[in-house]
């Protein structure tokens, strides 16, 4: 592919009428030679970079070794970190008839990716050999006054997308990853002391909660939990002894301890924030020459009133709480998040923020954070902010991945560089004549959003946004404007399946809100001479998207969800159970208890309009929080019904149970009433498998009311415990057949 034009401000090396230029090679020839200590495997990776990408590009290699009479040289040093060269930072400076390369950290190996992009034009655009860019060139010449000085905005930079499974790809934006640097990472108070080996004798290290022990955190004013923790780390630290940081961070609940002395801290401090700063700080005096991370999250995350946080100790914030639409400056949703951060950098030396760049219920969803990335970055370097750990999928696709690690990469960097600029780069180096389609369809996606805030949550679905921006008339126009580019990409397999990983999004999104719609329009089913049918394009769709999933690295479709192959499966099911009829949408309806707001489904109808729930709890379910499901069905004139049928979920991870109590009693008159089912559920043991559970009464008989009651647990188990929750009840459809 030609590349057409560089952007000034990724490329500085330009042509200019009259300059004096330096020629390293020519017609496939060059008498420069590479000079660096090849005993040491950083600089010897450098010149390896240096020399293949110069020989794919111009078929010249430079030689390697000593300093010969009458050549010309390249000079590559590591110099120690300094104020003058931070962790990372390097130069690229021609004296003479000499370039010389120096950095520090691994500043050297990023230099030569930059000698790569800046002095040869070459260009990654994603992981893999095939989406490199090397141009060919005849002549390779940089300007005689070239001098490149470049320290990175953060001093961490991590962005978790699958480009982390190419070291070629992280080295050439010079980006980081926690296995490299942690040498103990995230939520870790199970790993300092196991439950499993310590909370039988020794419940006093756990956190007193919900008045008694419960290996869920540590006590962290126990000496005891002190002393191990200590030992702990000087364990770790002597067989990783090349680790950067190391972490200590309650596990990914909530739970802190109450006892006394912990809550003699936390009320002075604020919250549990008080005790797990005043514990990270006097383990971390234990080591004074290691850096140690904790995370400002869930409970923890605001700062202490009081306590500052040790210097050898580096805070991790988390933003979880925000909506996508806006940058990190601008979000209203992100109002807390500001105020969390300006107390943390006025108690903090070293300040990180964990941001999230994608949905995680739905990584293939349409999830339009272009034009936001670089103010939210720019935001978070003015505010002190020293590193990022910038959350996309993970090792599996996602939303515009490709062009969303572009951009963040390059900006994890430099923050000055033009997001707008970048993107222009890419959809042409990248979509090539395909990519103004592209563009178009980003531009319209961000168009449609919906004013409201709350228009892109990291835990939304596709069913949120069917009246806006994911709407059939704008899934429609998406659709053309894909088509389109998928015209232009013909004949070209590369640029094909690049255009189709995009358009799985907006097939997963079609299938997703056709389980919604069921049998009524853009639903999976139609009625044809009086029976129901799967819609041929949807059980085309599902295949097809199966298909291109897995060869277009798509892993998982949600955090923690199912594999395309699972996915299939789900479909599998839904077409064989088909419709049913449900003589309930004939009768009138009254809801005794509100329906839990936030998960409106299909309002009332969601009990009745055929469409039953699936495994996800915010699709066709209406929920109860706390209050009992009390609904009757009343029907003109008597029916004549043989079965009452319901299904409730049982989803633990969400605080969904079955029912503790439910009855269901008819009327053949609406006022005298027989009782046809009761059961009451016994105990609920620990358990987090995802499922239905359904209940079945016979009735055989000409009915005229129905009442269901289902009243939820008075309160969640022990084990599931939550001091600001209580036990949900769902329900998908109530069946009378």
């Amino acid at each position: 592919m030609m590349w057409k034009f560089m952007l000034c401000l990724l490329s500085i090396v330009t042509i200019v009428q009259g300059k004096e230029r330096i020629t390293l090679v020519e017609k496939g020839s060059t008498d420069y030679v590479i000079h660096a200590n090849m005993q040491d495997p950083l600089l010897q990776k450098a010149v390896e970079v240096i020399n293949s990408f110069t020989a794919e590009s111009t078929g010249a290699k430079f030689a390697v070794g000593s300093k010969l009479e009458g050549t010309r040289s390249i000079f590559l040093e590591k110099v120690p970190i300094s104020s003058a060269f931070p962790e990372d930072s390097y130069s690229i400076q021609a004296v003479g008839n000499s370039i010389n390369i120096k950095g520090s950290g691994k500043g050297v190996l990023f230099a030569a990716y930059r000698y790569v992009r800046d002095i040869i034009g070459g260009r990654k655009w994603y992981t893999g050999k095939g989406n490199t860019y090397i141009p060919k060139l005849t002549l390779l010449a940089v300007d005689s006054d070239l001098k490149i000085y470049a320290k990175p905005d953060f001093k961490f930079r991590e962005v978790y997308f699958p480009v982390e499974l190419d070291q070629e790809y992280m080295d050439w934006y010079g980006l980081h990853n926690l296995e490299e640097r942690w040498g103990d990472w995230g939520h870790n108070f199970s790993k300092i002391l196991p439950p499993s080996i310590y909370f039988k004798n020794h419940p006093e290290y756990y956190s007193l909660y919900d008045g008694r022990r419960q290996p869920i955190q540590l006590c962290l004013s126990n000496e005891e939990v002190f002393r191990h923790t200590v030992a702990y780390f000087k364990q770790k630290m002597l067989e990783n002894p090349a680790a950067i940081y190391w972490s200590i961070a309650p596990n990914d609940d909530i739970g802190s301890c109450t006892c006394d002395h912990c809550q003699a801290i936390d009320k002075k401090e604020g919250g549990p924030q008080g005790s797990l700063i005043r514990f990270v700080n006097r383990v971390a005096a234990q080591f004074p020459d290691k850096k140690f991370t904790t995370l400002a999250y869930l409970e923890s995350a605001n700062a202490p009133a009081q306590l500052r946080v040790a210097d050898n100790v580096t805070v991790i914030l988390s933003n979880i709480d925000a909506f996508r639409k806006n940058d990190m400056e601008s979000e209203p949703s992100a109002a807390t998040f500001r105020r969390q951060l300006g107390a943390w950098k006025a108690k903090a030396k070293h300040v990180f923020v964990w941001d999230y760049l994608t949905q995680f219920t739905n990584y293939l969803a349409p999830f339009p954070i272009q034009g936001t990335m670089q103010p939210s970055l720019q935001y978070l370097k003015s505010q002190g902010v020293e590193g990022v750990f910038l959350q996309g999928g993970g090792g599996t696709y996602s939303d515009m991945a490709e062009l969303n690690a572009y951009i963040l990469a390059n900006l994890a960097w430099n923050t000055g560089l033009s997001e707008k600029q970048l993107t222009d780069e890419f959809m042409e180096g990248y979509y090539g004549k395909a990519g103004p389609f592209i563009k178009a369809y980003l531009d319209q996606r961000r168009n449609y959003l919906p004013g409201a805030s709350s228009a892109l949550s990291i835990y939304g679905n596709p069913i949120d946004n069917r009246k806006d921006f994911l709407s059939p008339e704008a899934m429609d126009r998406y659709s053309t404007l894909l088509e389109k580019a998928e015209v232009a990409s013909e004949g070209n397999p590369i640029l094909e399946s690049r255009v189709r990983r995009i358009g799985l999004g907006l097939d997963y999104t079609y299938l997703q809100q056709a389980r919604f719609y069921g049998p009524h329009q853009h639903g999976i089913f139609e009625q044809e001479e009086g029976r129901w049918k799967v819609r041929p394009n949807v059980s085309r769709k599902v295949k097809q998207f199966v298909e291109d999933a897995k060869r277009l690295g798509v892993v998982e479709l949600a955090e923690g969800g199912v594999s395309p192959d699972g996915y299939a499966n789900e479909w599998t099911e839904i077409f064989n159970a088909g419709v049913r009829a449900n003589k309930a949408s004939d009768a009138t309806i009254k809801l005794n208890y509100p329906f839990d707001a936030s998960f409106p489904a299909n309002g009332l109808k969601t009990l009745t309009d055929s469409v039953p729930g699936y495994m996800d709890y915010s699709y066709n379910w209406l929920l109860w929080n706390g209050d009992p499901m009390d609904i009757s069905f009343d029907f003109k004139q008597e029916r004549q019904i043989d079965t009452i049928e319901l299904n409730f979920l049982k989803d633990a991870r969400h605080w969904i149970f079955p029912p503790k109590e439910i009855r269901i009693s008819v009327s053949k008159n609406g006022t005298d009433f027989q009782e046809v089912l009761f059961h009451k559920l016994e105990s609920v043991e620990e358990d987090y498998t995802l499922e239905k559970v359904r209940y079945r009464a016979l009735i055989n008989d000409r009915i005229k009311v129905v009442k269901v009651y289902a009243e939820p647990l008075p309160k969640l188990p022990e084990w599931r415990y939550h001091p600001k929750r209580k036990a949900l009840i769902a329900c998908d459809e109530i069946w009378l057949n």
